[in-house]
Protein backbone atom coordinates (compact mmCIF):
# COMPACT_ATOMS: atom_id res chain seq x y z
CA UNK A 1 0.00 0.00 0.00
CA UNK A 2 1.21 3.59 -0.74
CA UNK A 3 1.26 6.12 1.88
CA UNK A 4 0.32 9.60 0.63
CA UNK A 5 3.10 12.11 0.26
CA UNK A 6 2.45 14.03 2.80
CA UNK A 7 4.49 16.88 1.44
CA UNK A 8 0.91 17.32 -1.11
CA UNK A 9 -1.71 19.87 0.68
CA UNK A 10 -4.37 17.75 2.72
CA UNK A 11 -7.73 18.22 1.05
CA UNK A 12 -9.11 21.23 2.49
CA UNK A 13 -12.21 23.77 2.27
CA UNK A 14 -11.98 27.33 2.88
CA UNK A 15 -13.97 30.12 2.90
CA UNK A 16 -14.19 32.26 -0.11
CA UNK A 17 -17.12 34.76 -1.13
CA UNK A 18 -19.79 33.45 1.76
CA UNK A 19 -19.33 30.06 -0.33
CA UNK A 20 -16.91 26.85 0.25
CA UNK A 21 -14.17 25.67 -2.11
CA UNK A 22 -12.43 22.69 -2.15
CA UNK A 23 -9.02 22.63 -2.63
CA UNK A 24 -8.43 18.69 -3.62
CA UNK A 25 -4.91 16.94 -3.87
CA UNK A 26 -4.56 13.76 -5.96
CA UNK A 27 -2.56 11.78 -4.51
CA UNK A 28 0.46 10.41 -6.33
CA UNK A 29 0.02 7.47 -8.07
CA UNK A 30 1.51 8.74 -11.45
CA UNK A 31 -2.10 9.13 -13.28
CA UNK A 32 -5.01 10.27 -12.68
CA UNK A 33 -7.15 7.39 -13.18
CA UNK A 34 -10.55 7.29 -12.48
CA UNK A 35 -12.44 4.27 -11.62
CA UNK A 36 -15.83 4.01 -11.89
CA UNK A 37 -18.39 3.62 -8.59
CA UNK A 38 -20.75 0.93 -9.71
CA UNK A 39 -23.75 0.52 -12.53
CA UNK A 40 -27.24 2.02 -10.89
CA UNK A 41 -28.93 -1.03 -9.43
CA UNK A 42 -31.85 -1.82 -10.55
CA UNK A 43 -34.06 -0.91 -7.00
CA UNK A 44 -32.41 2.45 -7.12
CA UNK A 45 -33.68 2.93 -10.93
CA UNK A 46 -37.54 3.91 -9.46
CA UNK A 47 -36.18 5.52 -6.21
CA UNK A 48 -35.47 9.02 -5.47
CA UNK A 49 -32.44 10.66 -6.23
CA UNK A 50 -29.83 12.38 -4.47
CA UNK A 51 -27.88 15.07 -7.26
CA UNK A 52 -24.75 16.44 -7.19
CA UNK A 53 -25.49 20.21 -6.38
CA UNK A 54 -23.01 21.80 -8.47
CA UNK A 55 -24.20 20.16 -11.75
CA UNK A 56 -27.29 18.04 -10.90
CA UNK A 57 -25.74 14.30 -12.09
CA UNK A 58 -27.67 11.72 -10.35
CA UNK A 59 -24.99 10.41 -7.72
CA UNK A 60 -26.92 8.14 -5.79
CA UNK A 61 -30.53 7.34 -4.23
CA UNK A 62 -32.30 7.01 -0.88
CA UNK A 63 -32.25 3.39 -1.36
CA UNK A 64 -28.58 3.45 -1.21
CA UNK A 65 -28.42 4.89 2.21
CA UNK A 66 -27.07 2.59 5.00
CA UNK A 67 -25.83 2.55 8.33
CA UNK A 68 -22.53 2.37 9.46
CA UNK A 69 -21.18 2.57 13.06
CA UNK A 70 -24.78 2.85 14.42
CA UNK A 71 -25.56 5.79 12.21
CA UNK A 72 -26.04 6.86 8.73
CA UNK A 73 -24.98 10.39 9.58
CA UNK A 74 -21.63 10.89 10.93
CA UNK A 75 -19.88 14.65 11.72
CA UNK A 76 -15.98 14.68 10.84
CA UNK A 77 -13.04 17.09 11.24
CA UNK A 78 -9.89 16.46 8.74
CA UNK A 79 -6.44 17.16 9.98
CA UNK A 80 -6.90 21.14 9.33
CA UNK A 81 -9.70 20.82 11.67
CA UNK A 82 -12.68 21.53 8.86
CA UNK A 83 -15.61 19.86 9.90
CA UNK A 84 -17.52 17.72 7.35
CA UNK A 85 -21.71 16.35 7.87
CA UNK A 86 -21.72 13.08 5.78
CA UNK A 87 -24.05 10.31 4.89
CA UNK A 88 -23.03 7.14 4.44
CA UNK A 89 -24.34 5.16 1.14
CA UNK A 90 -23.73 1.75 -0.41
CA UNK A 91 -22.92 2.51 -3.69
CA UNK A 92 -22.46 5.67 -5.78
CA UNK A 93 -22.48 5.31 -9.43
CA UNK A 94 -22.57 9.10 -10.29
CA UNK A 95 -19.24 8.94 -8.66
CA UNK A 96 -15.65 8.35 -9.95
CA UNK A 97 -12.75 7.57 -7.88
CA UNK A 98 -10.01 8.47 -7.61
CA UNK A 99 -6.26 7.78 -5.92
CA UNK A 100 -4.50 4.90 -4.13
CA UNK A 101 -6.62 4.03 -0.92
CA UNK A 102 -5.37 5.22 2.18
CA UNK A 103 -5.36 4.33 5.76
CA UNK A 104 -3.90 7.71 6.59
CA UNK A 105 -6.04 9.44 8.89
CA UNK A 106 -8.97 7.37 8.07
CA UNK A 107 -12.31 7.63 10.00
CA UNK A 108 -13.54 4.44 9.98
CA UNK A 109 -10.69 1.82 11.98
CA UNK A 110 -9.85 -0.72 9.48
CA UNK A 111 -10.72 0.70 6.10
CA UNK A 112 -8.90 2.85 3.43
CA UNK A 113 -10.21 5.93 1.40
CA UNK A 114 -10.01 7.14 -1.90
CA UNK A 115 -11.55 10.75 -3.22
CA UNK A 116 -15.06 10.54 -4.60
CA UNK A 117 -15.70 13.42 -7.14
CA UNK A 118 -19.15 13.48 -8.99
CA UNK A 119 -18.39 11.56 -12.57
CA UNK A 120 -19.37 14.80 -14.28
CA UNK A 121 -17.87 18.19 -12.99
CA UNK A 122 -15.30 16.54 -10.64
CA UNK A 123 -16.88 18.23 -7.50
CA UNK A 124 -15.70 16.92 -4.58
CA UNK A 125 -18.63 14.92 -3.07
CA UNK A 126 -16.73 12.64 -0.05
CA UNK A 127 -15.00 9.44 0.17
CA UNK A 128 -15.21 5.94 -0.56
CA UNK A 129 -14.00 2.97 2.06
CA UNK A 130 -13.21 -0.57 1.60
CA UNK A 131 -12.25 -2.82 3.74
CA UNK A 132 -11.55 -6.69 1.97
CA UNK A 133 -15.10 -7.61 2.86
CA UNK A 134 -17.03 -4.31 2.39
CA UNK A 135 -17.11 -0.88 0.45
CA UNK A 136 -19.07 2.25 0.99
CA UNK A 137 -18.73 5.78 0.63
CA UNK A 138 -19.42 8.72 2.96
CA UNK A 139 -21.14 11.97 0.87
CA UNK A 140 -20.49 14.95 2.07
CA UNK A 141 -24.69 15.95 2.49
CA UNK A 142 -24.27 19.94 1.52
CA UNK A 143 -22.75 19.03 -1.88
CA UNK A 144 -25.86 16.81 -2.48
CA UNK A 145 -29.71 17.67 -3.25
CA UNK A 146 -32.60 15.69 -3.98
CA UNK A 147 -34.07 18.55 -5.41
CA UNK A 148 -33.52 19.60 -9.25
Amino acid sequence: MTVPDPSLPIEMPFQAGGGVLHLLREIKTGSREAVEAGALEEEDLGQRGLFCRRCGNRITSEASRITVKGSHTHTFFNPAGILFELGCFRNAPGCSVHGEASEHFTWFAGYLWRLALCGRCDAHLGWQFENQDVTFFCLILAHLTDDL
